[in-house]
């Protein structure tokens, strides 16, 4: 199989799977490479030597040698639940596994190397079961964001290598949400709510799908000291504009009445299905039509060094900085009759950091590996919502690579998210002076399980 037909594989298996945010801040991945969930994703310094390295230090694929292809995928198992103050109920969430994937190949040209990679450094999949209270602020909020990444590196010398490449990223975006009909107009000046419906009262469902392409840019640097190896990258940030996304209405039955002396008509009681029904319809602000949203999807900055001074032994630190200021706010734009329903979500998030710890030791022909993450949450106390429950993670990993024949070698590994969970809300902030007394109404828990595998191949 060529080279060039290697990279058109990795782009058509990356483009098939669905993401479920799980090890890193915010809606970040770092599922990439199973060497590198394996050691905790401390392989900047200290890379992983297979064809991922790519993405985790595009510099130090210019150690690798002959032509070299990874092909993987991790499969994250979320177990996330929303306990409210009010009731002392426990929701569940509705998240099925989900498989991140990732491709890269490399090949060696004298002291170059060029390569390409797929990958997915942002995806989130937050999904509640219909009876969740916080269903009108988000039912479901999915987002997978594929790179696409040309990478050329070249050895300077025997101890410094450089490389980086431009990332061509393609993004989708689904948003479902609950609407309340207390909060509807009746009659001008009066609500539903004003005439005795309940809170949270369902009567429509809206979703929001966009696409969009962005592009920026991934480089590295990697030097080797005797024992001591140390590297950096950073990868860019990313803006999608998902204009002209798709945004539809559909209603729900409710099964209520207007009682008599309603502002509709005094002397009737009138079926409230039928009333609202017209809002579904031509004319009515309920019907499909365009809209519009923004997502920044924040620049990495990652730096660590390796030790392999002890005989089979590898030891690896990196430290991360995640540029998630830049995401301060979401705004969700109706284009049509429903202008008047464009939201802009506060979230108010902050930079934050990642603490990395790995570790691989030969066992004959096998290579064990184990590893250890910290992660600090970006999003603020206020901002702590069904879209993305977000809190730090401790993440505990271990993993084999094992070899097939001369040219294979297969690699599997095993992550545990755990989080000692977080307050949160499940309704949107209306102002940035509500503080968290204001809004946080319950509980939030998460774990997570992420089994991955990878096949490499060096020939």
């Amino acid at each position: 199989m060529s080279f060039l037909r290697h990279t058109r594989w990795l782009v058509a298996i990356a483009v098939c799977y669905p993401a479920a945010s799980a090890s890193a801040q915010g809606f970040g991945l770092n599922e990439v490479g199973t060497c590198a969930v394996s050691r905790g994703f401390a392989v900047t310094g200290s890379p992983c030597n297979d064809a991922s390295t790519i993405y985790w230090n595009p510099a130090a694929a210019a150690e690798l040698t002959g032509k070299s292809l990874s092909v993987g995928a991790s499969v994250i198992a979320i177990n996330g639940a929303f306990r409210q103050d009010s009731t002392g109920r426990n929701y569940k969430t509705n998240i099925q596994p989900a498989a991140v994937p990732a491709g890269f190949a490399a090949m060696r040209i004298g002291k170059a190397s060029i390569g390409f990679g797929v990958y997915v450094p942002y995806g989130l999949t937050s999904q509640w079961h219909d009876d969740f209270p916080g269903r009108f602020s988000a039912l479901r909020a999915a987002l997978q964001t594929v790179y696409f990444q040309p990478n050329i590196a070249w050895q300077a010398n025997d101890n410094w290598s450089i490389g980086g490449g431009p990332v061509f990223g393609h993004s989708t975006v689904d948003l479902t949400q609950s609407v309340d009909l207390s909060q509807q107009a009746v009659a001008p000046g009066v609500t539903f709510g004003q005439l005795g419906i309940a809170a949270q009262t369902e009567f429509a469902r809206a979703k929001f799908h966009g696409t969009s392409n962005a592009m920026g840019y991934n480089v590295g640097v990697h030097g080797k000291f005797g024992p001591w190896s140390l590297g950096a990258r950073y990868l860019s940030a990313l803006t999608f504009n998902y204009r002209d996304a798709k945004a539809t209405f559909a209603q729900v039955p409710t099964g209520l009445t207007l009682p008599l002396n309603n502002p509709v008509s005094p002397t009737t009681p009138v079926p409230i299905d039928a009333l609202v029904a017209a809002q579904f319809t031509t004319g009515g602000a309920l019907v499909s039509q365009t809209g519009s949203s923004q997502i920044v999807h924040p620049w990495q900055l990652q730096g660590g060094f390796g030790y392999d001074g002890f005989a089979g032994t590898k030891l690896s630190a990196d430290i991360t900085r995640f540029g998630w200021s830049d995401f301060q706010t979401l705004p969700v734009s109706f284009n049509g009759p429903a202008k008047s329903k464009s939201r802009m979500l506060l979230e108010d998030y902050n930079d934050s950091w990642a603490f990395r710890f790995g570790a691989e030791h030969k066992l004959g022909s096998w290579i064990g590996r184990a590893g250890y993450s910290f992660a600090n949450s970006p999003a603020p106390d206020v901002t702590v919502s069904p879209l993305l429950p977000d809190m730090n993670r401790r993440n505990f990993s271990a993993g084999l690579g094992i070899p097939i024949m001369s040219m294979y070698k297969l690699d599997i590994g095993y992550l545990h998210v755990n989080t000692a969970g977080r307050r949160g809300r499940i309704a949107e902030r209306t102002s940035e002076s509500q503080d968290v007394a204001q809004v946080n109404t319950g509980a939030y828990a998460l774990k997570a399980d992420v089994f991955s595998a990878a096949l490499n191949v060096t020939f």
